[in-house]
């Protein structure tokens, strides 16, 4: 199954709760086309209508796979080829499509519960990773999945209404630190490492 992240920076939530946009980090980029390559995802696509982060996109990727960058560090150029700037995350599956010739599955992630969130579809289909690992490994046939994640304070309700699939949050566990305080607030980078890892990683390592 060909798999793509979409990292979106409109439509989400900031801290008041209004549908805005956030602003391009460098090192989000460098991190998840690293993760990604490291993963064998198939491609990663930087959402954002403004177009000056569009052209930020482009010129971080020239620069490590056209430019110094690439003749400096090969390796990194083989993670930046992966990305691509897009408008919007309709842009952005009309490009899978094209590319693989089969509309995606899109699957949404959340640091909120689904019983916390008020802003998603209620007819999302809720699997765990380990259901979304057994049917990318028997069903070779299925359709491309295009992972969603949010910036700021997470996907907008017009976002997740993409998404098919919802995915549980990355939480520490129910028994470890129970007398301290819940905290989730992973940094994008952070989230998208760890659910590849839950997707494609060797179970047998280090488990």
């Amino acid at each position: 199954m060909d798999t793509f992240l979409g990292l979106v920076h409109h439509p989400v939530l900031t801290r008041a709760g209004d549908v805005g946009s956030t602003a391009l980090t460098n090192v989000d980029v460098h991190d998840i086309a690293r993760s990604a390559r490291t993963y064998g995802v198939s491609g990663v696509y930087v959402v954002t209508p403004v177009q000056a982060q569009q052209r930020m996109v482009t010129e971080i990727v020239r620069h490590w796979t056209d430019g110094y960058g690439a003749e400096r560090n090969p390796r990194r150029a083989r993670a930046m080829r992966a990305v691509t700037g897009a408008p919007s995350i309709e842009a952005v599956r009309a490009a899978i499509e094209a590319r693989t010739g089969r509309q995606p599955v899109v699957a949404m992630t959340s640091a909120r519960a689904a019983h916390e969130d008020d802003t998603a579809p209620e007819d999302h289909v809720h699997l765990g990773y380990a259901d979304v690992r057994a049917r990318m490994r028997s069903e070779p046939e299925h359709p491309p999945l295009l992972l969603l994640f949010g910036t700021g304070w997470g996907l907008a309700p017009a976002a997740c209404e993409h998404a098919t699939w919802r995915l549980p949050p990355v939480q520490r566990a129910a028994d470890v630190a129970p007398n301290e305080a819940p905290y989730n607030h992973l940094s994008v980078r952070a989230a998208v490492a760890i659910i590849l890892d839950r997707l494609f990683g060797d179970i047998d390592v280090a488990r």
